[in-house]
């Protein structure tokens, strides 16, 4: 009897606290930026990307796809590498490392950002997958922000 009423207690809190609402997390912006490789195949970097959790738990960032562009050119899709745990009701940085190789892109293109492109526009566009456990989210994304190659 007392394994049924332990089961009972735990299903009744496991339903009061799934009817907690919860708060959406914010994106404040692209933090920093340092690009790791640049060459003719492809772009590796580091983002940081500052995130405000307002909720009482954590949650993940799964891996994710977005699209590059700079200065106008699209260079192709990038990964992040790793899934990135997020901090309940905390703003901060956290850090993505993103891979992109150049496909669709015209040679010329890939010289002129070689060669020492100067400064551009960097826009990461796609979704970010976030979640706990079986419940996962697409969070859209769409920033520019200003960097010398």
């Amino acid at each position: 009897m007392s394994t049924k009423f332990r089961l009972l207690k735990y299903l009744i809190l496991v339903l009061l606290v799934s009817c907690k609402s919860f708060q959406e997390p914010q994106c404040t912006g692209v933090k920093d930026y340092k690009m790791t490789k640049l060459d003719m195949t492809g772009i590796s970097a580091n983002v940081g990307i500052g995130i405000k959790n307002p909720n009482n738990i954590g949650f993940s960032v799964y891996r994710s796809t977005f699209d590059v562009y700079y200065g106008g050119v699209y260079l192709g899709k990038a990964k992040t590498k790793k899934r990135v745990f997020i901090e309940a009701n905390k703003e901060k940085n956290y850090y993505f490392t993103i891979n992109g190789k150049f496909k669709d892109v015209s040679l010329t293109e890939v010289m002129k950002l070689v060669s020492g492109g100067g400064n551009g526009q960097l826009q990461v566009k796609g979704s970010i997958k976030a979640g706990k456990f079986f419940i996962r989210k697409k969070f859209p994304i769409d920033e520019k922000k200003r960097v010398g190659l």
